[in-house]
């Protein structure tokens, strides 16, 4: 077996002459132009890249990215992706092209060639997943951006006991705490940068993995929105500092390795590191802000002749509203204003769940979370239903009214995330569909339930050292 880190999540897996590509962004920006790979991917390497199979771990862009699988993949590759409730993921590869897609249930396994297959498992409230690739004697555990732990986890490591190496996450893409306005003063309790290293290092040694490495989390923000969150990145470098710190206390056989795009590992040579020194993460961004400066003052100019459409606003809004449960919203989820701007002036739309209303109003009221995000997002996300990865752009800012009004605003994020996943209205978790993938994934539930007696019970606070114990050798 041979593998090749590509880019931020892109990772090709080749075994006995049949190659696997996964999550492969490999092209340009995301997310209306606020991410971008870091460091960017190697031209030569993706020039000659062929694939038999790709696997979608999710919906997000940075994992599923239109204009790389179009642009780089024949449409008669198989593509393999997560069985969940939404098609969601069948339709946009149609959409794209791409005919011949397999729906993997969770916890199943799919052949790919002499003595190499793959088995895909989900987790969370969304459709994340991850897949463990076998081949020969070589395990991959490529958790990408699912935080398996507790009985989905055991599930795994049941089916494949011993993990060679394990792919995962390191630095959160959520827009909390820095896309609320003064969070330092507001939120203390949030910002550390330390957590998603810790969770990541405790992961890994759980599982007993012979190598971590940091994984689908080596991006950067260049819109003018967006650069300023540069400074909130966790890099492979901080989490194998603190990784080699955490072996050391536990006596563990394990390694993090850095792997930086072009890197590869095979079964003949071991490692072969592309040189990249994460410490001048500052610089290397400059060198990328003058690469594009060109799509990026393209981007601009379009977005500034971009106007506001409160229309296509308030169809989506209150499709939704209607779509929820009466109690959903007149019980836990509260009013919340959108503020927009364009060259007619600026704008503010209320959506008040409680009364089941979506209207524009002369200014934000007092009391509200106000949410300040541009026109032509805003549009995008009404019309082509993407709320659902607008946040992870962090193309947002956030005015809270105090501090007790971010647990509304986390219902409000997890309510457009389920309905985009066709989990409202209620009736459709009740299909013949529904029923059977939520029956393979009952361990999820189970686990949630341990955890609140373990906390109820035990009368401690959860903490990654519960949910991933390491032991000491």
């Amino acid at each position: 077996m041979k593998f090749t880190i590509l880019s931020h999540a892109g990772l090709l897996v080749e075994h006995a002459g049949t190659r696997l590509v996964c999550d492969p962004w490999l092209l340009g920006s995301c997310y209306w132009r606020s991410w971008w790979n870091f460091p960017e991917p190697d031209p030569d390497i993706i020039a000659e890249l062929r694939a038999d199979y790709i696997y979608l771990t999710h919906l997000h862009w940075d994992h599923f990215h239109g204009p790389s699988l179009r642009r780089l993949f024949h449409p008669a590759t198989r593509v393999l992706i997560p069985k969940v409730l939404t098609r969601r993921m069948v339709e946009d590869l149609r959409y794209l092209g791409f005919h011949s897609v397999t729906e993997i249930p969770h916890g199943g396994r799919v052949a790919l060639g002499e003595d190499f297959a793959l088995r895909s498992y989900q987790f969370g409230l969304g459709v994340d997943s991850g897949v463990v690739v076998s081949g020969g004697s070589v395990n991959l555990f490529n958790c990408n951006d699912a935080k398996f732990f507790g009985l989905p986890l055991r599930q795994i490591l049941r089916d494949t006991p011993r993990i060679d190496f394990i792919f995962r996450s390191h630095s959160s893409a959520a827009p909390i705490p820095y896309c609320v306005e003064n969070y330092e003063r507001l939120l203390p309790q949030t910002v550390s940068q330390t957590d998603a290293a810790d969770q990541f290092a405790r992961c890994a040694l759980h599982v007993g993995a012979r190598y971590a490495i940091p994984f689908a989390s080596n991006h950067c923000f260049l819109h003018r929105e967006t650069v300023r969150f540069n400074h909130s990145a966790t890099t492979p470098e901080d989490v194998r500092r603190h990784y080699s710190e955490l072996v050391a206390r536990a006596g563990a056989q394990s390694e993090c390795v850095v792997m930086p795009p072009g890197s590869s590992w095979s079964e003949a040579r071991g490692f072969d590191l592309r040189p990249f020194d994460f410490a001048s993460r500052p610089q290397y961004i400059e060198t990328m802000l003058a690469r594009h400066t060109a799509t990026l003052q393209s981007c601009y100019r379009e977005e500034d002749a971009a106007t506001a459409d409160f229309a296509s606003f308030q169809a989506y809004f209150s499709e939704l509203l209607r779509a929820l449960p009466r109690l959903l919203r007149r019980r836990l989820l509260a009013p919340i204003v959108f503020r927009t701007r364009d060259a007619g002036g600026e704008y503010h739309w209320l959506i008040d769940p409680r009364r089941g209303i979506v209207e524009p109003l002369a200014s934000a009221p007092a009391g509200h979370p106000v949410l300040a995000v541009h026109p032509a997002v805003l549009r995008d996300c009404a019309t082509k239903r993407m709320f659902s990865v607008w946040s992870a752009s962090k193309r947002v800012r956030i005015t809270l009214p105090h501090a007790g009004a971010l647990a509304g605003l986390h219902r409000w994020l997890t309510v457009l995330d389920l309905y985009e996943l066709d989990m409202f209205p209620l009736a459709r978790n009740f299909s013949a569909r529904s029923l059977a993938l939520r029956a393979r994934r009952w361990r999820e539930p189970v686990e949630l339930v341990r955890l609140a007696v373990r906390r109820v019970l035990g009368r401690k606070p959860l903490s990654l050292a519960m949910i991933y114990p390491v032991k000491a050798s």
